[in-house]
């Protein structure tokens, strides 16, 4: 009996744990799934400054309470239309033209390369290699290094 029990909760957890890290990771890039801090009023809010193209007010909402996810060091003002047509795309179930606009402005699902590059595969295995490339950001196709600021070296992303 007690052997069943502690099978029984060991297969729980297992299927627990599969369930909610699909969940978390399923709204990444996926339109159709809204995130884990979704809120209708902040949603509305963004629905306006997509609608009128105002970087500003989307960048205030992004950064609101500390945050800086990494889309806020890709997107800029003078991309910000690209990004708005990706989004749209992707609202009206255009999966391939918002995926091709957000591959060209450097955005992923979040789930890395799917070209077998990822972790080091093809890339050497020099840390210092690895670190060079993956901090290095050119948002305006200058050849400069814009990663300016103090989210320096944050790594993979």
């Amino acid at each position: 009996m007690k052997e069943t029990a502690i099978f029984g909760l060991l297969a729980l957890m297992v299927v627990g744990m599969v369930f909610s890290t699909s969940m978390v990771g399923a709204y990444r890039g996926d339109y159709s799934v809204k995130g884990p801090d979704y809120n209708e009023e902040r949603h509305e809010l963004m629905e306006n400054a997509f609608d009128t193209l105002d970087y500003g007010a989307w960048s205030e909402l992004m950064t609101e309470d500390g945050r800086h996810p990494r889309v806020v060091d890709v997107v800029t003002k003078s991309n910000f239309e690209t990004f708005v047509q990706a989004h749209d795309a992707g609202e009206n179930g255009d999966y391939e033209t918002a995926s091709e606009l957000r591959a060209e402005l450097g955005l992923t699902d979040g789930n890395g390369p799917k070209d077998g590059s990822g972790y080091g595969k093809g890339q050497g295995n020099v840390q210092g290699q690895r670190m060079q490339q993956n901090n290095f950001i050119d948002a305006d196709n200058d050849g400069n290094w814009d990663n300016t600021g103090s989210r320096q070296g944050r790594g993979r992303r």
